[in-house]
C-alpha cells in the first residue's frame, strides 16, 4: 500500500511539473550603463530588446550638520500583457518614497468645506486652548 501511494505521489508531481512547464526565452539587453563615485553617487540603467527600460540614479545629501540622507531619483517603463505602455518615475529620499505614474491610483480630492474647516480650526489654535481631555476613573475589579 505505502508502494502504491508513493508511486501515485510521484506520478502526480511529474504531471504537474510537465503540465505547468512554461519555456522563457532570452531577451538581450541592448543598452546598460552603470556608474559609482567615491562620494556615495551612482548611475545605473538598462533597456532590453522587449521594451523594458530603467533608469536610477542617486548621492548622499548634506544636511547641514543632521544626519545625510540618500537621494534617488528614478523610472521604469515596459509594456504590461494588454499591450499598455506603464511608466512610473520615483524619488526616495528623506521625505519617504514617491512615485508617479498615471496606473497609480491616487486619492480623490478633500471636499471644500473639509478644507475650509481645517483652515478656519488652524487659524484659531487660541480656541482649542480650554478644552481639556480626560480619562474615566478605572473601574474596580472583584477579586474572587
Amino acid at each position: 500500500m505505502k508502494l502504491f501511494i508513493t508511486l501515485s505521489a510521484l506520478l502526480a508531481v511529474a504531471v504537474a511539473v510537465e503540465y505547468h512547464h512554461v519555456e522563457h526565452k532570452h531577451i538581450p539587453i541592448v543598452h546598460s550603463e552603470s556608474y559609482h563615485g567615491h562620494d556615495g553617487s551612482f548611475k545605473h540603467g538598462y533597456e532590453s530588446a522587449n521594451g523594458i527600460s530603467v533608469q536610477e540614479q542617486g548621492y548622499v545629501k548634506n544636511n547641514g550638520g543632521k544626519e545625510n540622507a540618500n537621494v534617488v531619483h528614478g523610472s521604469y517603463s515596459y509594456v504590461d500583457p494588454h499591450g499598455v505602455p506603464v511608466s512610473v518615475s520615483y524619488t526616495a529620499d528623506e521625505n519617504g518614497f514617491q512615485a508617479k505614474g498615471s496606473h497609480i491610483p491616487t486619492a480623490p480630492p478633500l471636499p471644500k468645506a473639509l478644507v475650509e474647516a481645517y483652515a478656519k480650526a488652524g487659524s484659531h489654535p487660541e480656541s482649542h486652548s480650554d478644552v481639556h481631555y480626560s480619562q474615566p476613573e478605572p473601574a474596580s475589579y472583584k477579586h474572587y
